[in-house]
Order: C-alpha cells, then structure tokens, then sequence
C-alpha cells in the first residue's frame, strides 16, 4: 500500500512538470557551460571587415526568409479556400511575426486570430493558424535528408509531407482544435465549443498545399543561408559539407519550434547544433557564430516588422 502511495505520488509529480520548460533549462545549462568552458577563446574573437561583411550578409539572408515565410502563409490561406481580398495577409504576418518573442510564445498566433476572424469565419481562421506551424515542421523535414543518400532517412522526414493529404489533414485540424483552443478563447469571448466541436466548415475541399510548401521550404533555405553567413563569418564553413550543415540547421530548426519554452527557441536551437555538429568543428567559433545567428535572426525580424510602419512614415 505504502509503495502504492509513493508511485502515485511521483507519478503525479511528473505529470505536473512542464517538459518543454525542463528541456528548455536544460539547453541553458549546457549553452551556458559550453560558454563558459570557451569563454577565454569567444573573448579573443576579433571582429574584421571580411565578418561584418558576412554578418551583413546574413542579416539580408534571414530578413527575406521572413518576407518568404510571408508569402507562404498567404498562399496557405488560399489553399483552405478563403477570400482575402480585403486584408494585406504580408502585413499582418510581418506586424506581428515579432510577438513571438513576448513570454508565452503564442501571442503572434492570437493577434493574427484576432485580425483574421474580422474577416473570415472562426473556422478558417483557427485552421489558417494552426496549419502555419505544420506547415512549417514539414519543410524542414524535407531539407533533413541532405546530409547524405540514406533511403530510410528519407522515406522517414519525406513522409511527413503525407499530413497534408485530405484524410490526415482533417483528422490533424480536428485534434489541433481540441487542444489549442483554449489558447485563442482565453483571450477573446468566443465559446470553446464554437472552436473545438464545430468542424463542418473545416476545409470541406481540400487541395494539396504544393506552393504553399514549396515557398516555406525556400524559406527554411534562407533562414540556413543567414546561419551559413554565420559560420562563415568566423572561417568555419569549409571544415563541413553543406549538406550535413544545413541538415543539422533543420533538425536543430525543427527541435526549436516544437519544444521552447524561451521565446523564439533560444538555448533549444544553439544547444541542438553544439551537440550535432561540436564533434565536427571547432567549439569556439561554433558558439560564437550561434551568438552571432540568434543576434541576426532577431535583428531580422526587427527590420521586417518595421517595413509597413517606416513605408507609412515616408507615404512610400
């Protein structure tokens, strides 16, 4: 009975733990230690011409991946049949692609909510949002694979470009509704049961996504091109094939946007490619391009959410 009792008891412990926070800290930990253990080599980095030149480089890389990631939602709205006429879908991504920075991580998905149900039903608005991220996932999945010519590895992250066949994907809606409903009627007054029970109006016509995964894949390849500055900045590019770099970016890509508890995946991101690619290049320029990475990504989306309000500025 004793014994009982404590299984219980540690079971419910565990139930209560937040993963995504545990990993979250976790990554910190070992980035943290990893900094340390390097900090006298980060410290002796010096800053050249040639670096800031690829930093620049990178910056104009990430900042178009997000006018990309723009262009895919818009044709992802298309896909599901909504009429978007009278709302500028680039605007309101890049508006507010930046709230994902703000604690919660879920505060671009509520806005751009808000927004859109002024103009499309809750249905649609809700499956808009909540096939972006899917959508996203399997883009990088399909840039894994490059690492080399291993058939399982490809069937495996290829096969995830089968969510999007109508079957998968009706079933896929239904249960991202039930789970994420709470996240959008905690901040509005639209009833739970609207949300999670009504799927009638649930893309009753549903196409393949083809462009819409296309433009996020280029996507995801811009994004690698900004981290690629990166680690060119700090001469450490031709130490690994391209194939494996940008494979080990879309695994640690995938890994950031699925378990972070930290905005923007920070610590997740940084901690997966240390470990991947640690044994391949030297450390101290590794982490040293990440720190550069995460400042350029960031610097990036700045810039981007600040197009539409500096074109008012100037009535260009």
């Amino acid at each position: 009975m004793l014994q009982s009792k404590r299984n219980n008891f540690v079971f419910v412990m565990i139930s209560k733990i937040n993963i995504k926070l545990l990993i979250t800290l976790v990554c910190f930990v070992f980035l943290g230690t990893s900094i340390q253990e390097n900090f006298e080599s980060l410290s002796n980095q010096t800053i050249t011409s040639e670096m800031i030149l690829w930093l620049l480089f990178g910056i104009k890389f990430s900042f178009l991946s997000i006018i990309i990631n723009a262009f895919a939602w818009k044709l992802l709205i298309n896909n599901i049949g909504c009429n978007i006429n009278k709302l500028n879908i680039v605007k309101l991504f890049l508006a507010t692609n930046i709230y994902k920075y703000l604690p919660g991580g879920i505060w671009h998905f509520v806005s751009r909510y808000k927004t859109l149900r002024l103009e499309l039903s809750n249905e649609k608005s809700i499956e808009s949002i909540l096939l972006e991220p899917i959508l996203m996932l399997v883009a990088g999945f399909v840039l894994i694979p490059l690492r080399g010519l291993n058939i399982s590895i490809y069937i495996l992250c290829w096969s995830s470009t089968l969510v999007f066949l109508p079957a998968f994907r009706r079933f896929l809606i239904k249960k991202l509704k039930a789970m994420k409903a709470t996240t959008f009627t905690n901040n509005d007054n639209i009833e739970y049961r609207d949300l999670a029970q009504n799927t009638q109006n649930i893309s009753i016509r549903m196409f393949y996504p083809y462009k819409p995964l296309l433009v996020e894949v280029i996507f995801i390849f811009f994004r690698f091109l900004g981290f690629l500055c990166c680690i060119k900045a700090f001469s450490i590019g031709a130490l690994i094939s391209q194939g494996e770099l940008i494979s080990s970016f879309s695994l640690a890509w995938i890994i950031g946007l699925i378990v972070p508890a930290a905005p923007g995946g920070l610590g997740v991101f940084e901690s997966v490619i240390l470990f991947s690619l640690g044994s391949h290049l030297p450390e101290a320029p590794l982490l040293a391009s990440l720190l550069c990475y995460r400042l350029v990504s960031t610097f990036s989306d700045i810039l981007a959410a600040l197009i539409y309000p500096v074109k008012k500025l100037f009535k260009v």
